[in-house]
């Protein structure tokens, strides 16, 4: 109780807190449950919110949503501790794609580069199952901590003036093959101006899209502020 007055304190004043004696409880789409003295978490839907909705976008919308999928995805990894629960939010993320128009062959790329990108062992493809859901898992965290790394070493970067964003128009092709090759000119160009690497630059390449039509179409809800 001294835990939760303590905390209550801390809040925001537009912010109530009540304190409950239960099993399981829902808080930000996270469910977290009592299981006979065992601690496990699964992706909470709202009963109140339609369930299949992907959110709306109008500049670019297969772009946002192939985010969209990545990021439920992760979500999922995060927040099922067990593989049948995973399995389940897998399953309705598919629906949710499948229900909005979205093909089979579009899901299961996406869910094949996800598991690639989250793989512990590249030497081997990945066959997720209750044995390996675990170290996906860790993988899957260790990625999110590295992240986070990178976000934070890129602003110290950007707060240093040592960071330099190129953007460029990509429609369709080979990104990561583009952005490797040009970082080896780019690190080939620092090896022979000693003068210049002295600055300790570093080079973010980000990508400019292809707008569908609805771009010209939609109207922004900023029109009618």
């Amino acid at each position: 109780q001294t835990l939760f007055n303590k905390l209550e304190q801390e809040l925001d004043s537009n912010l109530q807190m009540t304190a409950i004696i239960s099993s399981d409880v829902h808080f930000l789409h996270a469910a977290i449950e009592n299981r006979k003295g065992s601690l496990h978490t699964h992706v909470h839907h709202d009963s109140t919110i339609q369930p299949f909705l992907l959110p709306y976008e109008h500049s670019n919308p297969r772009l946002f949503h192939r985010q969209w999928f990545r990021a439920a995805l992760i979500r999922a990894g995060q927040y099922c501790s067990s593989f049948e629960d995973f399995e389940d939010e897998r399953l309705y993320i598919e629906l949710t794609f499948l229900a909005n128009g979205y093909s089979l062959d579009f899901i299961k790329y996406h869910i094949k580069r996800f598991l690639t990108r989250f793989n512990p062992n590249e030497q081997k493809s990945m066959n997720l199952n209750r044995s390996t859901y675990l170290s996906f898992r860790n993988e899957l965290f260790r990625c999110i901590d590295q992240q986070k790394r990178d976000l934070f070493e890129e602003q110290q970067l950007q707060k240093n003036h040592q960071l330099i964003q190129l953007h460029y128009l990509f429609d369709w092709g080979s990104r990561c093959l583009f952005n490797q090759q040009f970082y080896q000119y780019w690190s080939t160009i620092l090896e022979q101006d000693p003068e210049f690497k002295k600055y300790r630059l570093k080079i973010k390449l980000n990508t400019k899209h292809c707008y569908s039509s609805n771009t010209l179409l939609a109207r922004s809800n900023n029109t009618y502020l």
